[in-house]
């Protein structure tokens, strides 16, 4: 099955099966067949009116973000990126205390590398950024970026971790003229 309709599919289940849910929690005094086929009907309806809406707005964040070809990996939530690079963790570190978007987020830093996590927007939850370095060979780091929804239910974050990742890979990559 293609990774969107697998997608499309979670979303409306998950949806629908919440919405019900709301919906006999609030008509427990009035508990007949036709108010839950009714109930039924409606989250249904409601579940397949969200996902199309939510997913194809993902779906389009993701196209947008320069993604041609729609894989399971890519059209997740969970974003991981392996970066080599020249720049140490302590240059990495001062790169993104210095960017305009990286700088004003909180930063934690651990064994071997660092957690930034960003705040609640009317887009996201926030997300948590890690960047650990895997391996340093020669002057040449080895760095793993992720980027998740700090929100674990989340089903579908616009592109916005796929785009924290391009933003970190651009931040820190070397680029020919640094070598």
């Amino acid at each position: 099955m293609k990774p969107i309709i697998k997608l499309y599919l979670k979303a409306f289940v998950l949806i629908a099966i919440s919405s019900f849910g709301v919906m006999i929690l609030l008509s427990l005094s009035d508990f007949s067949k036709k108010i839950i086929l009714k109930d039924i009907i409606t989250s249904l309806f409601f579940g397949l009116f969200m996902s199309l809406i939510l997913v194809s707005y993902h779906l389009y964040r993701i196209k947008k973000n320069g993604i041609k070809i729609i894989t399971d990996d890519n059209i997740g939530v969970n974003q991981t990126l392996t970066i080599e690079t020249k720049l140490c963790l302590n240059e990495v570190i001062q790169k993104i205390k210095i960017d305009p978007n990286f700088g004003k987020m909180k930063m934690k830093v651990v064994e071997n590398g660092i957690i930034l996590e960003t705040r609640t927007t009317m887009k996201s939850w926030g997300e948590a950024i890690k960047i650990i370095m895997n391996s340093n060979k020669e002057n040449l780091f080895k760095y793993q970026v992720s980027s998740s929804p700090k929100l674990k239910t989340t089903i579908v974050d616009y592109g916005k971790n796929l785009e924290n990742i391009n933003k970190i890979e651009n931040l820190i990559i070397t680029h020919p003229n640094n070598l």
